[in-house]
């Protein structure tokens, strides 16, 4: 964790081509840092890594850096391969880039203290992390009154608690389903230890893609579905196998004293004998879908590897239950997040029906709004969509995605010249919004301003550092 975010790595340069988009990736390293380029149909880009995220024992990611916005790297360094390849999501992407914005949630698992800007996508204070690596108190709490008295009970040790509240140490970062949501009012960031993670937001869970494969942030539902952990009572947790403070790897002898320390009255002695390695067994490292290049551990601990396990759920269902005064809402934010990500029309469907009916409840609730409206906009309902986007910008002015909500309903409605208000103030708040950049162009196209379609994506692309080869080519034989 201490190794989960840097600004500096050693890294061998590569190159490699994307074979769907036919896009040429080219990596430099050196004393000034590393570089990635794209080349693409006759435009390139090339960018500056601003941040190297992970500790590189299953692969390195990158963040780009641009006037204030951090973006995501198409690319990834799979240290164990020794390659360089697609970030996990980009293998099939036809027009791979730097424009994939990196938000609060992406990074608060990857970074001690990340500085968004409010009311932004991507856009962060000039010092984007406070700490750059996970520190201690995303474990143990803040350490005040630790720094001023280091003894032992003047910081909180989650081993010293039990099940939930235990278990929501490792939960916060290893449990990422499929969907999180917030709170009325919370945002992910705002949990503290301390509390119940349903104190700030729900996770929601769901097998209906598993495929065979593992996902990359799935352990605690791996290992919940364990015989091991659905006979333990609660005792077997993360912290049973793991020492987050150990910096080299744990041996197959330790895992195995772990494994002994229930098991060794009732093995067979040959099968408990010195030198036996459990996990290669019980435990195999299978491909997680989501992970590129890498294979994790399994966590569902079968007695054999062929054996079956429980029914997996294929709805999607609340890790734990939030309060009771807030379950209705936020599964149904959570079926319409998931239904508009997969396209889904049952789980959009039944969404809304279930937001309809708690509306009344949360009259002022942003997320609610956007939620109902973004359902509404996709069944042609856009009049009724731009009253509830337009009652969340009242809600949250200035707010850059409302804008372009708001700008869609309008685009529907026929009226542009307010949509091109709600884009114009859209692109004053993050000026490398691509969602506004497009939806601006593409308008200044149906209206036959061809030249001003062009100036904003000429701007966008300028601030992206998108050359266009072909055109400079031509202009220089000329």
């Amino acid at each position: 964790m201490a190794r989960s975010l840097t600004e500096t790595a050693s890294l061998p340069a590569g190159s490699f081509e994307q074979t769907p988009s036919g896009t040429r990736f080219s990596i430099r390293t050196g004393a000034f840092g590393v570089t990635q380029e794209f080349e693409r149909r006759g435009e390139s880009s090339t960018q500056h890594i601003a941040y190297i995220v992970g500790s590189g024992k299953h692969a390195f990611g990158f963040l780009i850096q641009i006037k204030g916005h951090l973006f995501q790297s198409p690319l990834s360094y799979y240290a164990k391969a020794g390659i360089w390849d697609m970030a996990p999501g980009y293998e099939e992407v036809s027009n791979p880039d730097f424009s994939r914005p990196v938000t609060p949630e992406c990074v608060l698992c990857h970074s001690g203290q990340p500085q968004p800007v409010q009311d932004t996508l991507n856009t962060y204070e000039a010092t984007p992390f406070l700490q750059e690596a996970i520190s201690c108190e995303r474990c143990h709490g803040p350490v005040e009154s630790h720094l001023k008295n280091p003894a032992p009970g003047s910081i909180l040790n989650p081993a010293r608690l039990t099940g939930a509240a235990r278990d929501t140490v490792c939960e916060q970062c290893h449990l990422r389903g499929e969907i999180r949501i917030p709170n009325p009012g919370k945002t992910i960031g705002d949990f503290r230890l301390g509390q119940s993670l349903e104190d700030v937001f729900t996770i929601y869970v769901s097998k209906r893609f598993e495929n065979g494969n593992i996902k990359v942030i799935s352990h605690s539902e791996q290992l919940a579905l364990s015989a091991c952990a659905r006979s333990s009572g609660g005792k077997l947790w993360c912290g049973t196998c793991h020492n987050p403070h150990e910096g080299s790897a744990a041996t197959p002898d330790f895992f195995r004293s772990r494994c002994l320390g229930c098991h060794g009255a009732t093995l067979e002695s040959s099968h408990a004998a010195p030198g036996r390695d459990c996990v290669v067994c019980h435990m195999p490292r299978l491909p997680a879908r989501d992970g590129g290049h890498t294979a994790f551990t399994d966590h569902r601990i079968r007695r054999h590897p062929e054996d079956s396990m429980p029914p997996a759920q294929t709805d999607l269902t609340a890790w734990r239950e939030p309060a009771p005064a807030f379950r209705e809402r936020n599964l149904g934010l959570a079926l319409v997040a998931y239904g508009l990500l997969h396209r889904s029309p049952a789980d959009l469907s039944r969404g809304y029906r279930l937001l309809s009916g708690v509306e009344k409840e949360f009259p002022n609730d942003r997320d609610v709004l956007t939620s109902l409206g973004s359902v509404e906009l996709r069944i042609r309902q856009p009049d009724v969509a731009l009253q509830r986007f337009l009652k969340a910008l009242s809600l949250r002015p200035n707010c850059a995605s409302y804008e372009v909500n708001a700008a869609a309903a309008l685009i529907q409605l026929e009226n542009d010249s307010e949509a091109f208000r709600h884009l114009t103030k859209a692109l004053e708040i993050v000026p490398l919004m691509l969602p506004a950049v497009t939806m601006l162009s593409s308008l200044y196209r149906t209206r036959g301003q061809t030249v001003a379609a062009d100036q904003v994506t000429a701007e966008y692309r300028r601030a992206m550092s998108i050359v266009d080869r072909s055109n400079k080519a031509q202009r220089t034989s000329q």
